[in-house]
């Protein structure tokens, strides 16, 4: 059996690429490892994203009233509601997005994830990384440093377009980027795959700008602390 690495194969991709097309059974030895690391990783960052109290802050309100029992339970649901939205995002970037890729390219599906879970790991390191400079600046905004939209903020402010925006970020051209660099390799037409990699991150970043104005999704989601 064929390991999986996952420093060295991400700087190295030809070698995933043999160890894969030439493993039977599309396994590797030390990957389910690297899942659950990548899977712990993302639900400890939406714990203690949720620890710090963002998207939180309407539950005060129960506090200052002096409704304590109350309190106690809405943050022992807005923390499960942050366990539930981490399996969530997990389950979403490593099944839902490896699913239409596949049905974009007919790559075998177990191969494609196998990238996603580099994906996976930037995209949360970026959330955290947003995480800590909001913990050291003492707030947050609802729009990432590593996008657009805090800059187009200052010269056009429409809520959709800059939630848009805000799901374009730096991890966004990494992801895309890894996905080109492996993914070509298993194609045809490698720029038609390109075209379709950035399609999906347009479509979703779209589809999650429209979630977020909406009022009722917006108030669950805060109530939960998601």
């Amino acid at each position: 059996m064929y390991e999986f690495k996952f420093w060295q194969q991400l700087s190295h991709p030809s070698q995933l690429i043999h160890n894969l097309e030439s493993s039977e059974d599309h396994k590797l030895k030390g990957y389910l490892t690297s899942v659950w690391v990548i899977f712990g990783f993302t639900l400890l960052f939406f714990i203690v994203r949720n620890f710090w109290g963002m998207n939180t802050a309407d539950l005060t309100a129960l506090l200052v009233n002096g409704e304590d029992h109350l309190y106690s339970f809405a943050r022992m649901m807005s923390l499960f509601g942050a366990i539930l939205a981490g399996i969530l995002f997990f389950v979403f970037h490593y099944y839902v997005i490896t699913y239409v890729i596949y049905l974009l390219t007919k790559i075998p599906f177990r191969w494609i994830q196998k990238v996603q879970l580099y994906t996976l790991f930037f995209i949360v390191l970026e959330k955290a990384l947003t995480i800590i400079i909001f913990a050291v600046a003492g707030f947050s905004t609802p729009f990432t440093l590593f996008s657009l939209a805090p800059a187009m903020a200052y010269v056009y402010y429409q809520d959709y377009l800059l939630f848009f925006l805000n799901q374009l970020t730096i991890a966004t051209i990494i992801t895309v980027w890894i996905q080109y660099i492996f993914l070509s390799n298993w194609v045809e037409r490698p720029k038609v795959l390109l075209i379709k990699l950035i399609l999906i991150q347009v479509i979703f970043a779209l589809l999650v700008a429209l979630y977020s104005i909406l009022p009722v999704l917006t108030w669950i989601e805060g109530w939960l602390g998601l």
